[in-house]
């Protein structure tokens, strides 16, 4: 879940949208998106509430869980000290982790210490909150707010994206140092890094239940999502929102796994209110 931008205006053009398609219809729903829901869904504030605070910081997790979110997703990167940092970048997924449109700096997070990227400052065209929020911020390790959570918010969930590479086992340590594995998923578009979760960590509850959830990113699924998901024994399969028809959710939950809807960043999301009917700021 995305907050609404505070600088919207709805500057879109009617007309495109109008000729649009409607999501609603893509997705199989068009006939159900009046009925009462049986299950309530969770949600969870992507990179917190990033219109409101900036992105990946405690200020921006803490707004989206006083916002009733019952949870919220964040990106983790190992630097070369061995630290584990909250942070998204540049790059998209193939090559994340660019410095430029957040710090105004060329290079990659990864190949920082932390005593480097906290000395960072937030500027970029990439922050979408209200520019005095950039003053003071800075980059969060995941230990601190790990650490936050669990002292203010009993029962908050976090999604971690293992967006940088060698990121599984430091992140699984310091969630068991926390105490949190029950309130923690881990995800990635590169299935090898959360078939490397479950190669770690393979435990069963009493129930066959795995006890370290893992989710399966998917931008565009495959014709095998599911096959590819449970290959590497995911517990959840992450769709791309304007591909999780219900037709693909069902089909989720009758292998057994559980769904979740994935926005994307503002600049696409921008682009997608565009682009469908019945998509508003």
């Amino acid at each position: 879940i995305n907050m609404k931008h505070p600088n919207s205006n709805n500057s879109y053009n009617e007309e495109t949208k109008e000729e649009g398609p409607k999501l609603a219809s893509i997705l199989g729903v068009e006939d159900k998106m009046h009925r009462p829901l049986r299950v309530k869904p969770k949600m969870y504030g992507h990179r917190g509430s990033f219109y409101e605070e900036p992105e990946n910081t405690i200020p921006s997790f803490q707004r989206a869980l006083d916002h009733g979110m019952q949870g919220f997703e964040l990106d983790v990167f190992l630097l070369k000290c061995g630290s584990v940092v909250v942070f998204h970048g540049d790059g998209g997924d193939k090559v994340p982790g660019g410095l430029k449109g957040y710090c105004g700096v060329p290079g990659s997070i990864s190949n920082l210490s932390f005593d480097d990227a906290k000395e960072l400052e937030f500027k970029g065209n990439a922050h979408v909150c209200p520019e005095e929020k950039l003053n003071g911020a800075s980059i969060p390790l995941l230990e601190e707010v790990l650490q936050y959570v669990k002292e203010n918010y009993r029962s908050a969930e976090i999604k971690i994206e293992l967006k940088g590479q060698d990121t599984e086992l430091p992140v699984i340590e310091l969630v068991e140092e926390m105490g949190m594995v029950d309130r923690c998923t881990y995800s990635s578009f590169y299935h090898d890094r959360i078939h490397k979760v479950r190669t770690l960590r393979p435990q069963r509850d009493e129930n066959g239940v795995h006890v370290y959830r893992t989710g399966a990113l998917f931008m565009d699924p495959p014709d095998d999502f599911i096959e590819q998901a449970k290959k590497v024994d995911a517990t959840e399969v992450h769709l791309r929102f304007d591909t999780c028809s219900k037709e693909r959710v069902d089909a989720i939950h009758k292998a057994g796994l559980d769904s979740l809807s994935w926005f994307r960043g503002h600049p696409a999301m921008k682009k997608d209110i565009k682009r469908f009917q019945d998509l508003d700021d």
